[in-house]
């Protein structure tokens, strides 16, 4: 239990809520702080020192319950690959694969789980064995997901002996795979889908950016989309459509909230500058991303329509991709392609030097401004 605390006081907490659902008494729940990320808050009082949370956060654990990295590396297979289906390779943000996964999961009758909007576009993790509910788990969220009860809700399933596929950060994958363990179910049936992660944006900045533009608008948000590839996929977007049917769409040069995040790293968790979940080290059976800078032989093969990165870890990862081989173009690749556009893969991003500044003016000024004020001038 000290351990478990230690890490929240000095914010090396993820915000992953295995904690608060491993919890037998309910005595732990997350708590927002200025800057807008959730943490634990405990009921010492009522505490019954158990430890499991300390068994299921992700931070404190040491061992590592898989392949070391010199054998992981010599087993794995890297693909760049995207659907064959046009329109789900659109929809998405690199060239659909996890789609193409999923929709296996749910032809084998099972359930997936991942990151949606709600009502208020807002992000949470969902679960549904719907194929009509995969559209809403596609795209990337720049923003933390609120995990909820996920965790007992994927327990419960392959406790009924269901096939759960769980898509999330290498952090939140490890929460699930670690809450598992602790609860003691088997998790054969368990697929883990982790991605190269750049870090978790303030909910609380997503939250008054999108605020800010309803009012520049004068309409409420209809949908959030990151990653839109009007401009194409090297040149992504942001796109925020609007009830009264204007529409908001920059570019990742231009747009305030991805420039803030990307270039000058102003509201990223606390935890992710200093992320244990780099390299080879991560429990997931699949990690896609992103394949930027890939090249291809087939001077006809259009990447910039999105190209996905499959890196393929486990057999139990190797059986779901196959599964999928027939409906993908694909082409295997080494890691020293991944490496050169994706130095996330290895290494975190370290807080920008203005972060503390923008947070400590996050409530005294209008949240574009107070990001716009660090950025470099563009034309």
């Amino acid at each position: 239990m000290d351990k478990y605390r230690e890490t929240v006081r000095t914010k090396k907490c993820t915000g992953c809520n295995s904690c608060v659902n491993i919890c037998p008494v309910n005595v732990i729940s997350m708590k927002e702080d200025l800057e807008g990320f959730n943490y634990p808050i405990v009921d010492v009082d009522s505490c019954i020192r158990c430890g499991k949370c300390e068994t299921v956060c992700p931070v404190l654990q040491d061992e590592y319950h898989y392949l070391n990295d010199i054998i992981k590396k010599n087993a794995m297979k890297i693909y760049a690959a995207w659907s064959k289906n046009d329109d789900i390779r659109r929809q998405s943000t690199s060239g659909g694969i996890y789609s193409e996964l999923a929709a296996s999961i749910l032809d084998n009758r099972g359930y997936i789980s991942g990151a949606v909007y709600d009502e208020a576009h807002m992000v949470r993790h969902w679960i549904t064995d719907q194929r009509e509910d995969l559209e809403k788990l596609r795209q990337s969220k720049y923003v933390q997901s609120d995990m909820g009860s996920i965790y007992k809700n994927i327990g419960d399933l392959l406790n009924q002996g269901k096939i759960v596929l769980f898509c999330g950060t290498p952090c939140q994958c490890e929460g699930v795979f670690h809450y598992c363990k602790a609860q003691g179910i088997e998790t054969t049936r368990l697929y883990l889908i982790d991605f190269i992660c750049r870090g978790s944006n303030s909910p609380k900045v997503y939250r008054k950016f999108l605020d800010e533009l309803e009012e520049k608008y004068h309409s409420k948000v209809s949908r959030v989309w990151f990653k839109n590839k009007t401009f194409g996929w090297n040149c992504f977007s942001t796109k925020i459509d609007f009830e009264n049917g204007t529409c908001y769409l920059e570019d990742r040069f231009h747009d305030t909230y991805i420039r803030g995040y990307i270039e000058e790293n102003l509201y990223i968790r606390p935890s992710c500058s200093d992320c244990k979940f780099k390299g080879l080290r991560r429990i997931a059976d699949i990690t896609l991303a992103d394949f930027w800078g890939v090249q291809l032989e087939e001077a006809m093969q259009e990447t910039d329509g999105g190209t996905s990165m499959v890196m393929v870890h486990t057999e139990k990862g190797k059986r779901l991709w196959n599964s999928i081989k027939p409906k993908v173009f694909w082409k295997e690749k080494k890691l020293e392609d991944v490496i050169p556009g994706n130095d996330c893969f290895e290494h975190s991003v370290k807080p920008g030097v203005h972060r503390e500044q923008f947070f400590l003016d996050l409530d005294n000024m209008p949240v574009i401004e107070n990001i716009e004020r660090f950025l470099k001038k563009r034309e």
